[in-house]
């Protein structure tokens, strides 16, 4: 009986909606439209980015500006662990999550006992850092140029066929999505949206603010370490452009393009950004002005983000108790 009410409780629109969007990516690769798995790998990518960004921003009420160094901590990793220790790209990409672990507590030493103001421009700050250490150390990083060469064929996995490295993304992304939904089932995803409602109260319930900070900051900076891992093996590229402070606020326009109140709204907001990236690009000259055009205007009149005028729309039909998209 308990099992039951447990399993009723994980079940709602959220969980539904994530098992499908998972099916119907695994669908894809059956097309055998290369376009489109590309696509589709790209929203996977960005997709974990912009969930682990949420969990800082959306949960613990924390804006950072410098989710670029996460990014970039992981695509080096991959890259440097790849092309001078082990030639196999997961054994990179798993190599990536001690190292964002330990950059994401030193940042978080280094910013969590500050204010929300000045957190947002240390991270800022940390980011810039990162980024300008990447352009002076040619000799480790290739300067400007990045590293070239990352590996898709390893001696454990080889990802150098488009469907088998499709796969390989989805495998990440759909242990990572239901491990932040497990996450934000859990006790612990209700103490870190505390954070973001009333942290004033924590303290008195016998909680630590710092502590709960630092949970927050280390899942979401090993979750965003990840999709950089991904992002460099699947380009085989990497440069010090994923770390500079505008790559670093693309996951931030994407919660708020989807919804940061919501656990889906990230993801969503991936979707969009990513669809209208690409393909605006493809059929306009003027592509950066529609796609600013069109983002602003998403951002305005779609209070709470899409997924916010969703719930609105539906609560004037009487649908809203089918909906249950918030945290």
């Amino acid at each position: 009986m308990y099992m039951l009410r447990r399993l009723r409780a994980l079940i709602d629109g959220n969980i539904i909606a994530l098992l499908l969007l998972i099916g119907l990516l695994g669908l894809i690769s059956f097309t055998g439209h290369r376009f489109y798995m590309y696509i589709a790998t790209l929203i996977m990518i960005f997709g974990i980015f912009a969930m682990g960004y949420n969990i800082l921003f959306g949960y613990a009420g924390l804006l950072s500006f410098g989710h670029g160094l996460f990014f970039g901590v992981g695509a080096y990793s991959v890259a440097l662990f790849t092309l001078n220790v082990y030639r196999d790209p997961l054994v990179g990409v798993l190599f990536s999550i001690p190292i964002a672990l330990l950059t994401s507590i030193i940042v978080g030493i280094l910013t969590l006992k500050h204010g929300r103001v000045y957190f947002a421009i240390l991270t800022l700050a940390l980011s810039m850092i990162f980024w300008s250490a990447l352009i002076k150390l040619r000799w480790l990083t290739g300067g400007s140029d990045g590293l070239v060469g990352i590996p898709k064929r390893g001696v454990l996995v080889d990802l150098s066929a488009p469907t088998v490295f499709y796969y390989f993304t989805l495998v990440f992304f759909a242990a990572i999505m239901l491990g932040l939904y497990m996450l934000n089932k859990s006790r612990y995803g209700l103490l870190l949206r505390a954070l973001g409602t009333n942290e004033d109260r924590l303290p008195f319930l016998g909680y630590s603010t710092f502590t709960l900070r630092m949970i927050a900051l280390t899942i979401s900076g090993v979750v965003s370490a990840l999709a950089g891992a991904l992002y460099a093996v699947f380009y085989s590229v990497v440069t010090p452009d994923v770390a500079y402070w505008t790559f670093g606020a693309e996951p931030l326009v994407m919660s708020l393009i989807g919804g940061s109140s919501y656990f889906l709204g990230p993801l969503v907001g991936a979707i969009i950004f990513v669809s209208l990236t690409t393909t605006v690009a493809r059929f306009a000259e003027y592509w950066m002005l529609l796609l600013g055009a069109a983002l602003i205007a998403m951002i305005l009149f779609f209070r709470g983000g899409l997924l916010g005028f969703l719930e609105s729309l539906a609560g004037r039909f009487k649908l809203g108790v089918y909906l249950r998209w918030r945290f």
